[in-house]
């Protein structure tokens, strides 16, 4: 019997873990602690589906003055994120889930929604994936993005709930107990250990 609220997932489910790097899980102005709580799941979910995983990395601007339309507000704000300031490297993947990780199944974004990349999202629809299992940073930005994103395009979407964190823990809460709730017909909530038990195939 699975835990899931809508049965098994088949060897088609897709992982797709959302910006798992060093801008979010190392010192800086958007450090999320909570993030490195979540690597030993995150790795549990991509032991189970190494060659079904997906990653999205978030490309900061270089400068504010590099950024469309209010973007630019945002990063004059942010300007510590900036690649001018923190340098190019803090975008990368966290090592100890990026090794052995094909360039291939990395891909970039400049904003919050993963599925607004064309390559992404047709990197996707090419998969034909008969589900989405979403990880990542953060639950209540990119992580909630990519989520509706996934439903609109008419995916049955699992959000992962020990594999998300945010650097809000309220919002991380608000989302987890009564924005994604609000989907309850197309977004499951399930913890990876679940997860893992209704995946079946290889």
């Amino acid at each position: 019997m699975s835990d899931l609220p809508f049965g098994h997932l088949n060897g088609g489910a897709l992982h797709i873990c959302i910006d798992m790097q060093r801008l979010f899980l190392e010192p800086g102005p958007w450090h999320c602690p909570q993030g490195l709580n979540i690597l030993p799941a995150v790795g549990d979910l991509l032991d189970r589906s190494r060659e079904r995983s997906f990653f999205t990395r978030f490309i900061t601007a270089a400068t504010p003055d590099e950024a469309p339309g209010c973007w630019r507000r945002y990063y004059r704000h942010w300007h510590g994120v900036t690649q001018e300031e923190a340098g190019s490297e803090v975008l990368d993947l966290h090592p100890q889930l990026a090794a052995g990780m094909a360039e291939e199944r990395i891909f970039d974004k400049p904003g919050h929604d993963a599925f607004k990349g064309q390559r992404f999202r047709e990197r996707v629809e090419a998969e034909r994936p008969s589900a989405l299992v979403l990880s990542g940073i953060e639950t209540d930005v990119c992580v909630l993005a990519a989520a509706l994103s996934a439903v609109d395009l008419g995916y049955q979407t699992i959000v992962a709930t020990d594999a998300v964190a945010s650097s809000v823990p309220e919002a991380h809460d608000a989302c987890l107990q009564h924005i994604f709730p609000r989907f309850d017909q197309q977004i499951e909530l399930a913890c990876v250990a679940d997860i893992l038990a209704a995946w079946d195939g290889p």
